[in-house]
Parts: C-alpha cells; sequence; structure tokens
C-alpha cells in the first residue's frame, strides 16, 4: 500500500476522534481478582498470579449503593427455573484466545484480563453465541517473539480457538503470520505501534489508536499547555518506544518544536548516567520518553541525583507500577495515553469490574479488551455458523455499522435475532475500523501526584485534530 492511500484511510478515523477523546481516569493500585472464564492449562493459572503486579489505572470513581429496604413478611415465592435458565448459555463451550504479557517488562498488561473475563460473563448471561457459552484460554506471551509464537500456536492448534485477543506491539507482527495462515482475527487491545498502519485489516485489528495520535497529542499537550520550545527526546530501543519516537519527530516539526536532543538507551541498564546528562545538555524545557518500570526507576534516581531539571512527558507506560517503582523520583511526571472516555456508561462499567477485581480502579487497556472481547462475540452472533470464517466476515459488519447503534452484547444479540444490523459502539470510542483495521480512541493527560496517577486534561478532536492531519500528511510523504 502506498503511503497517500495510508493518510487518506488514517484521516477517515479523524472524523470519529471527537466521540473518542473524553479521556480517561486515575490509576491506583491493582489486584488480580480469581478469574472467571474457564481455563484448562496450568500455565494459565501461573498467568494469573503474575498477573498481580499492578497496572495503569484509571480514575475512581466512587459507587453509590442503594440500601434495600427489609422485606415484609409475605408467602414463599414460587421459584420459576425454566425461565430463569432460559437466557443461559449451554452446549460446547466457543474457545476465545487471550495472549497478552503477565511477565516480562510490560506485564502490568495482563491486568486488563478481568475486563475480558468480564465481557464473557455479560455474553454467556446473554445466552451466549448461538446459545453455547464463550470459555477463553490464557498464554503469557512475556513480550518476547519466542513465547508468544509458542503461547498462540498452543491456542491455534490445540485449543483450536476461533479468534485471538491480543497480543502488544511488542510481539504482534511475529503472530500475524500464524493467525494468517489459519484464517483466524486478532484482535489487539493494546498494540498501538504504527507498524500496523498498514499491515491489519484482513485478519489482523486492534482497538487502541495508533501511536500516531498519541505522539501527535504528546507534542500537543507539550507546546499548548506546557509552553514548551526546546523538546528532546528519551526512548529505549524497543519496537513501542520507537514507534512513539517516530511520531513524535514529525509531530515536533510540524508544531515548530525544536528537538535538542534525541537519546537512545538499553533497558536494564545500572546507569544511565551519561545518557541523562546528554538528554539534559540544552536545558530542554519538555522531555518526552518511554520507560519500563525498572529502568524508570533506576534513571529517575540517578536524574535526580545529578540535579537535572525538564518537565518529563512519558506513554502509556507511564503506569501505576512506574508510580510505585519511581515512588518520590516519579513525582511530577506527566503523560499522554489513550483511555476510556469518562461517561455515565464508563462509570457503571468501572463499578462493576472494580466489584469483580476487588480493588478501586481500571487496569490499562481494559476497556479497549472489554470491546476486543464483545466484538469478537457480536461477529459470531451474527454468522450463520459459529466458527473462524464468521469471526473474519463480520467483524467490520458488527463494528463499523451501518446499523443501529449499541453498547452491550445482549442489546445487540437481540437485534441480529431480529433481523436488524448493528453497529457496536465501544467504552474505548467508536472501535469503528478503517480499511487497515485500526480505529481511533480517547485521550487524556495524567500527572503523578503524591504516588498515584491523577488525570489533569482530556484532548480532544478540537484540540489535536488540525495537527494529527498535518502529521498524518508529512507522514504519507516520507
Amino acid at each position: 500500500m502506498n503511503r497517500r492511500f495510508l493518510l487518506i484511510a488514517l484521516l477517515a478515523l479523524i472524523l470519529t476522534f471527537a466521540a473518542a477523546c473524553g479521556g480517561a481516569a486515575t490509576e491506583p493500585e491493582v489486584e488480580e481478582s480469581e478469574p472467571v472464564a474457564s481455563t484448562t492449562t496450568e500455565e494459565e493459572a501461573d498467568e494469573e498470579e503474575m498477573a498481580e503486579e499492578e497496572p495503569v489505572e484509571e480514575e475512581m470513581v466512587e459507587e453509590e449503593v442503594a440500601e434495600e429496604p427489609a422485606e415484609e413478611p409475605t408467602e414463599e415465592p414460587v421459584e420459576e427455573p425454566a425461565e430463569e435458565m432460559a437466557d443461559e448459555a449451554s452446549g460446547d463451550p466457543v474457545p476465545i484466545g487471550v495472549l497478552l504479557p503477565a511477565t516480562g517488562p510490560v506485564g502490568w498488561v495482563a491486568d486488563a484480563i478481568p475486563a475480558i473475563e468480564l465481557a464473557v460473563e455479560d455474553i454467556n448471561a446473554a445466552g451466549g453465541v448461538h446459545g453455547r457459552p464463550i470459555e477463553i484460554f490464557i498464554e503469557d506471551s512475556e513480550a518476547v517473539a519466542a513465547a508468544a509464537i509458542a503461547g498462540a500456536t498452543k491456542m491455534l492448534d490445540v485449543n483450536e480457538v476461533v479468534a485471538l485477543i491480543g497480543p502488544t506491539s511488542l510481539t504482534i507482527r511475529s503472530v500475524m503470520p500464524l493467525v494468517q495462515e489459519r484464517g483466524v482475527a486478532e484482535i489487539s487491545p493494546t498494540a498501538g505501534t504504527t507498524a500496523l498502519d498498514t499491515l491489519g485489516g484482513e485478519y489482523v485489528f486492534r482497538t487502541v489508536s495508533s501511536d500516531t495520535v498519541m505522539g501527535t497529542g504528546m507534542a500537543w499537550f507539550a507546546k499548548n499547555e506546557l509552553g514548551a520550545e526546546k523538546v528532546a527526546l528519551f526512548f529505549a530501543d524497543t519496537e513501542s518506544a520507537a514507534s512513539v519516537g517516530g511520531v513524535l519527530r514529525t509531530a515536533t516539526e510540524v508544531l515548530g518544536l525544536e528537538i535538542v536532543a534525541d537519546v537512545t538507551y538499553v533497558e536494564g541498564a545500572s546507569s544511565y548516567r551519561s545518557e541523562l546528562i546528554e538528554v539534559s545538555a540544552n536545558s530542554p524545557d519538555v522531555i518526552f520518553f518511554e520507560g519500563g518500570p525498572d529502568s524508570s526507576a533506576v534513571f529517575f534516581a540517578q536524574k535526580n541525583e545529578l540535579g537535572l531539571g525538564g518537565t518529563w512527558l512519558g506513554t502509556d507506560f507511564v503506569n501505576d507500577p512506574f508510580a510505585e517503582a519511581t515512588g518520590d523520583t516519579g513525582e511530577g511526571v506527566m503523560a499522554v495515553n489513550p483511555a476510556p472516555e469518562l461517561s455515565d456508561r464508563f462509570v457503571e462499567w468501572q463499578g462493576r469490574l472494580e466489584e469483580k477485581r476487588g480493588v478501586e480502579g481500571v487496569p490499562a487497556f481494559s476497556a479497549n479488551a472489554y470491546d476486543a472481547m464483545v466484538i469478537v462475540a457480536l461477529a459470531l452472533e451474527a454468522s450463520e455458523e459459529v466458527g473462524r470464517e464468521g469471526v473474519i466476515a463480520n467483524l467490520r459488519e458488527v463494528a463499523n455499522g451501518p446499523g443501529e447503534m449499541v453498547t452491550n452484547f445482549a442489546d445487540g444479540k437481540a437485534m441480529l435475532a431480529s433481523g436488524q444490523a448493528v453497529d457496536y459502539d465501544g467504552l474505548a470510542g467508536a472501535q469503528d475500523f478503517n480499511d487497515f483495521g485500526d480505529v481511533i480512541t480517547a485521550l487524556r493527560a495524567v500527572e503523578i501526584q503524591g504516588g498515584t496517577l491523577n488525570r489533569t486534561a482530556s484532548i480532544t478532536q478540537g484540540d489535536i485534530g488540525d495537527t494529527l492531519q498535518q502529521v498524518l500528511e508529512k507522514i504519507s510523504q516520507q
């Protein structure tokens, strides 16, 4: 595909961005809850233990619980189990694979799995797909190609999953040949890498927007909210970091920001003093960066020891594990990243997720993961037979429309049963796939205050729309 076709496809997504950029929430500590969906391997149990690392979370929302009035004495009610059970799923389970890292540098991503389990609960409570319950199989990608390939192969060939949710930017291209060979849909709720901008659309989709949107938002925020004129880049030697860094180089040029340093570092080193001195040498107003919790703990401690200043503005790697790892040295660090819209619908859903997990807050990518599962289930429900082909054939039909807008599986299932087309409007955004399987989801700005993330701003289409268009035009010409 040529770059101008990419421009046209990505520009079309901007029209959906106004509804998708309402912002997200804050991020308290997270514990892993007991999984609801059934699994069949010891490795999956191990994953859930490993996923107790604390992830990115959205703003805490207090739930008001209505006090139930005391019941008046009355005759013992007659139970009606037949009607109760009529809508419950039965029959052979429909296998869906989940491939996310529970260990490694981005192990916090697996804390989005409870949201997938919540979606499965909702789907099965509504009667499942064609009357059959969803069953998920989980494998740890470890954020390493070999582990991701092994896990995907097992789920595709042994568990015979009909769709795969995941993995992240670090391993998604390693898994793509496997799903393409087997004709299976792969939907990532986390992979923002720009490497996918022109690679998906037939078998590969994502329910989170490209790093093109996040990187543009970061540059816009630095200039317009932080008043930056000189900036620097400090990114690890990973695909995820390279993806965002590439967008930032273009976006800063569009906005007239001067890059005074561009430093690449190696994750896991014991010292970053020379790199920190280099990135700070010309006194940048803002330093764009990305780093995992362990490396960030080292270089923020050393930054403070060296007495280096500047405002540090990160990506979606600025999360709860990051705040815990950096401690006092991370105070004041800012970030711009994808997050759900704050709405009554989201607040209600957040309350249910918090109740399931037993702690407040929503881990990063949870809404995107929930949306991915619902879209797969609706695609299966829209197909004549449950299978891999049905998912591929109907993903766009149920996500993009045309059809009646629905916000949950139960309503979509009912409409499909009555012969109506549906258009699923997700928690994380409209979830309208372009030709390459990409969507645009919401953005927010956060700052670490008192050891936790607090949302400080929403970044909307009105804010970055013009800049995003110019960035896309410039990328298409490169």
